[in-house]
């Protein structure tokens, strides 16, 4: 009986400690920053195939060279909250095809500009949503056929364009520095450099410092680096946290703040009301010389989505999260679709389609995350839709459901562990691309697992 009420004490601290913990994660504010980042990627691809099929030999040659440019910034205040991100992708590849029968070489070019913006005003617990999301592809072929001797140029593009325009009530918490905090504290603490335990307003200033000390320079990475030690340095030894000042102790500061390269992890509710219009335009052109034929296709669909829905997120503690929602939303597509063949300038043939799609559905989702160390995400997520649509005459309900299982480890800043497992079914689902297609009822099962590498 003893041993049991001794052992309560100590059941009652771990839970105490774990409650504290989950407290200072569910109210953590990342507030008064100003972050911004600026990504540059170049990258390469390539690869050979030799099949010997029945009617003879095909040998295929590609390279692809790709590049991107990339500008994100966050600014988060009790009054706004704006996300900005701005990015320039291209790439030029080359190709080649030998055949007995047949043959071609090929060339294309790519070139891709996205802008996406989102502000949130806040008035108390209140918002008023207004963002945007712009997106441009423009693509270049040019295909050289050796039997029949002949070339063929394609050109085609994209250009689409939404807003967002909502009100709602609560707010999503980032509350990765605060994560990030904790975790630095137990390290530090299991070294034995601490020179004292934090308290609750001390853990939360620590996750604040660490904000503060991304909130810096963008282009000089040496700089930043420095910074972001300094500042998180000053603030424990100004506060006469820390009892020494070792390579272990550094080694932990710089392994956490820089190495801890986990998503985004959330803290909050948020209920909100959206109105998001859209329109997309799509354009292809393929011309054949010497035959002197061209094919023509033109489609724009245009869109309004009324969704209303709750999104939640709860820190259960510094390793597991849960996270869920339910929306509500009333879809209104309309699709026009064009596609004329030419020749010698004279129209031969000709195919349109008109068509609107009305969905009315529920979308659902849940997801548990573990973060067992600052390198390591696990995850399981259930998502789907289901509801009641209408197109061309027909009725229906349709559904689409998917469950994901992932695994996410960072080994450096080049190369990451990913495991990603999935099923999904679907069941009379409408894909939206050049014109509305349907998609068979299907159970499809992916696995992939591999290493990332980016170089």
């Amino acid at each position: 009986m003893r041993k049991y009420l001794l052992s309560l004490p100590l059941l009652l601290f771990f839970h105490s400690l774990h409650s504290q913990h989950d407290s200072i994660l569910r109210n953590f504010k990342f507030r008064d920053i100003s972050f911004r980042a600026i990504t540059i990627h170049i990258s390469t691809n390539g690869g050979v195939n030799n099949i010997d099929y029945p009617a003879g030999e095909t040998k295929t040659r590609h390279l692809e060279g790709n590049s991107g440019a990339g500008y994100y910034s966050i600014r988060s205040t009790d009054k706004l909250l704006q996300t900005l991100s701005a990015n320039l992708y291209s790439g030029l590849g080359t190709g080649k095809t030998d055949h007995i029968s047949n043959g071609y070489k090929s060339r294309n070019f790519f070139i891709g500009p996205q802008f996406r913006i989102n502000n949130k005003w806040f008035s108390g617990r209140n918002f008023i949503e207004l963002g945007s999301d712009a997106l441009l592809q423009a693509n270049n072929r040019r295909t050289t056929n050796n039997t029949p001797s002949s070339i063929g140029k394609e050109k085609w593009g994209r250009q689409s364009l939404t807003v967002t325009v909502g009100i709602g009530k609560g707010r999503l918490e980032n509350i990765t520095d605060m994560q990030n905090a904790l975790w630095l504290n137990k390290a530090l603490e299991q070294e034995g450099q601490l020179s004292r335990s934090l308290s609750l307003s001390e853990l939360d200033e620590l996750g604040k410092t660490i904000t503060k000390s991304k909130n810096t320079r963008v282009l000089d990475f040496r700089k930043r680096t420095r910074y972001v030690l300094e500042t998180i340095d000053g603030y424990l030894q100004n506060n006469g946290l820390i009892n020494k000042t070792d390579i272990k102790y550094f080694s932990n500061l710089n392994d956490i703040v820089f190495f801890a390269f986990n998503d985004p992890r959330l803290s909050g509710t948020e209920l909100f009301i959206r109105v998001t219009p859209g329109i997309t335009n799509y354009d292809e052109r393929i011309t054949m010389q010497p035959t002197d034929t061209k094919d023509q296709t033109d489609a724009t669909t245009k869109s309004v989505r009324f969704s209303a829905g709750i999104n939640k997120h709860i820190p259960i503690n510094l390793i597991h999260q849960n996270s869920f929602g339910a929306t509500l939303q009333l879809n209104y597509f309309t699709n026009n679709y064009s596609d004329k063949e030419f020749n010698s300038g004279t129209l031969v043939n000709e195919i349109t389609t008109e068509g609107t799609l009305k969905q009315a559905a529920i979308g659902l989702f849940y997801q548990h995350s573990v973060y067992p160390n600052t390198r390591t995400i696990i995850s399981l997520r259930l998502d789907g839709e289901t509801g009641y649509q209408d197109i061309a005459d027909e009725s229906g309900y349709f559904g689409n459901a998917r469950l994901t299982g992932a695994l996410d480890y960072f080994i450096s800043f080049r190369t990451r562990f990913i495991c990603t497992l999935w099923m999904q079914y679907q069941n009379n689902f409408y894909v939206i691309n050049n014109y509305f297609e349907l998609q068979p009822r299907a159970l499809q099962l992916y696995a992939n697992a591999g290493l990332q590498i980016s170089l």
